[in-house]
């Protein structure tokens, strides 16, 4: 191989070892005390703590703050859901007011004259009965005013209203407020498959960084050894290795020197991610208990999973949430035709220091009840509007729901191919790493005997590293994608379709 390849080829092991390791996170708070099992302590002194997968996702359930967001938005929708169910109940309101007046009011009765036509009027007389005439005369009444009630009035009232035909409107609303529960639920499920999803990636994303700079720093420390065989043999062997393979060789070790520590940092920057996503703090010390990355092959088929997808998926059922609020939203534009029917009750206290005018002993407690009827006549055709809208909007989520039905089956199929691919590729990917270790063994001892050159020991090293992490890599990416068909599915896909292979 031509220097120049050699060079090629380790740059493209530095981007490898390097850019391997994708990397997210998620805001974090507090952190758990007592929950991990401490091994081992920093060169601080604060120790660190190893955690399992599933010690992981139990803290991250716990701790990660996505989860409470999302655990309101369901008590938003119970409390919703609770106001929509109080229109079965009767209405009873005790409102009380108390008064004082300046004046106390009256009633002015005006002045008037009262005529009276002439008559005659039998008197009984010891004589016997007698007529009198009785002359046509005129009486002036004056004005007279009239006190109603005193100027300080506690008045308490009790009114009650119990709906008895809504036309559909009260049932409408309830199952409104049903659907947007359940797609409230459907969320906070969204949110923790999100949680569990990046727990799995961060996690074995550290055991990867891990790995790649284990191969990385058995890689640097090869090399080291190769350019001191390379220096001896430059400066007392035979003459076949001159000082352009020592500077070579040098060059590279410096190389892969930087690349190693850009590898070191990747690591920390790796398990700094888990904690966070842990929703622990951030100055927490953590590390990953898992050895390797495990592989578990996959033999079902694709459309079981777009089939379970259907079934689990969160979106899928907000969805269908969402049609459901749609229809019920129809149905409470239409009662906007239909008359509203209520039983009304009324109870009234009255409390005056005047027992006359209005306020008499027979007016200060009354009480009422009866049917109140509303007929809607003419809204401006606003009814006929809403109605439409509310059709429109059913139309829009149709559409939407083919959209999502295709773009799931999509999605499952994309991350599925990925991950019968990574699965196609470690076979053979663990196959070459190991023939490249081999090959890289055969070239060292052939280079102490100083049968082969420089470069071929270099490039035989490079080949080995490289092809190990890419090996990493794709049992990295296998278990990435199986994680990724967990949240799309909506069902942990192992316990689903794995289970009697397992077993």
């Amino acid at each position: 191989m031509k220097p120049r390849k050699t060079f090629i080829l380790l740059e493209v092991l530095l981007i490898a070892l390097v850019s391997a390791i994708p990397l997210t996170s998620t805001a974090s708070e507090e952190s758990p005390a007592g929950q991990l099992q401490i091994t081992k302590e920093t060169n601080s002194g604060q120790k660190v703590r190893s955690v399992t997968l599933q010690e992981s996702i139990e803290i991250a359930l716990n701790k990660n703050r996505t989860r409470p967001m999302s655990q309101f938005a369901v008590e938003i929708s119970e409390a919703q859901l609770q106001q929509a169910l109080s229109s079965y109940w009767p209405q009873a309101a005790l409102r009380s007011s108390y008064s004082y007046m300046n004046k106390r009011p009256d009633f002015l009765f005006p002045a008037s004259t009262v005529n009276t036509p002439a008559s005659t009027v039998t008197a009984n007389t010891p004589l016997g009965p007698l007529p009198i005439n009785v002359p046509a005369q005129s009486t002036n009444v004056p004005q007279e005013d009239v006190k109603l009630l005193d100027k300080t009035t506690l008045m308490t009232t009790l009114n009650v209203t119990y709906p008895l035909y809504t036309g559909g409107q009260r049932s409408a609303v309830v199952k409104q407020a049903r659907s947007g529960l359940e797609a409230a639920k459907q969320e906070a499920r969204r949110t923790d498959l999100q949680v569990i999803y990046d727990v799995k990636r961060m996690y074995y994303c550290a055991v990867l960084a891990r790995e790649l700079y284990r191969i990385g720093s058995e890689a640097l420390q090869r090399m080291e050894v190769t350019l001191e065989l390379t220096e001896k043999l430059y400066k007392n062997g035979s003459g076949r290795v001159k000082k352009t393979d020592y500077l070579r060789n040098k060059s590279v070790v410096e190389g892969l020197r930087s690349g190693v520590s850009y590898l070191r940092a990747n690591e920390d920057i790796t398990l700094a991610a888990l904690t966070n996503t842990m929703g622990l703090d951030w100055d927490t010390q953590v590390q990953v208990s898992e050895s390797d990355i495990p592989f578990n092959p996959y033999h079902g088929n694709l459309a079981a999973l777009v089939s379970n997808a259907y079934s689990f998926n969160p979106d899928w059922a907000r969805m269908q949430e969402g049609l459901n609020a749609a229809e019920a939203h129809i149905d409470e534009a239409k009662s906007g035709y239909f008359p509203k029917v209520a039983f009304i009750g009324n109870l009234e206290n009255i409390q005056n220091a005047y027992d006359m005018g209005i306020v008499t002993p027979n007016n200060k407690n009354s009480w009422n009840v009866g049917i109140a009827l509303e007929l809607p006549l003419f809204s401006g055709f606003r009814t006929k509007g809403e109605i439409r809208e509310a059709v429109a909007r059913l139309g829009q989520l149709s559409d939407e729901k083919v959209l999502l039905r295709e773009g799931i089956a999509l999605q499952v199929k994309y991350i599925f191919t990925l991950m019968i691919s990574a699965q196609e590729q470690q076979q053979s990917s663990g196959e070459a790493a190991k023939a490249a270790e081999e090959n890289r063994d055969l070239n060292e001892r052939a280079y102490q005997e100083d049968l082969v050159e420089t470069k071929d020991v270099i490039e035989a090293q490079l080949v080995e590293s490289f092809l190990k992490a890419q090996y990493q890599k794709t049992l990295y990416d296998h278990i990435e994608t199986q994680a990724h068909l967990d949240y799309v599915v909506g069902k942990e896909v192992q316990t689903l379709l794995w289970g009697k292979d397992k077993e």
